[in-house]
């Protein structure tokens, strides 16, 4: 029989962290997918508005370089701000925090209760309760 290896047995692994499978911290706190979604909202913003601010002065093929330039300082910006949303909170928190946000705003219902309140049965007089003796249950 083979000899256990720290952390196998039989072949199996015994222990596998929960970091091990989660997507790598790769830029200010972002994983890869984070960068690329970021970047690639930033360039679609960017670009176009760019182009057509600096169209009218002729430097139209400027405004791409000036909206990619635009789209990295967004992208060094929303990760400070991930940063600090993300600190001492658990994985994926964060999503939460922005699905509360856009449903606050009125974007879209993902079912969070945002405010207490409570419920009335509305009576007008409270309830008796009724008594009932032993001695009636064991006549039926």
């Amino acid at each position: 029989m083979a000899q256990d290896v720290d952390g196998m047995r039989g072949g199996n692994i015994e222990y596998i962290p929960d970091r091990l499978i989660a997507d790598p911290v790769v830029f200010r706190g972002m994983t890869d997918s984070e960068v690329v979604t970021i970047m690639v909202m930033g360039v679609i913003f960017w670009v176009p508005v760019s182009i057509l601010a600096l169209l009218p002065f002729g430097y139209g093929l400027f405004g791409v370089a000036a909206g990619v330039g635009l789209a990295i300082c967004s992208l060094i910006l929303a990760g400070k701000r991930l940063q600090r949303i993300k600190m001492k909170q658990p994985d994926g928190l964060h999503v939460v925090h922005f699905k509360k946000g856009l449903q606050r705003r009125g974007f879209k219902n993902f079912g969070f209760i945002e405010q207490s309140c409570s419920w009335d049965i509305r009576r007008s007089k409270p309830v008796e309760k009724q008594v009932r003796h032993t001695s009636d249950q064991d006549e039926d």
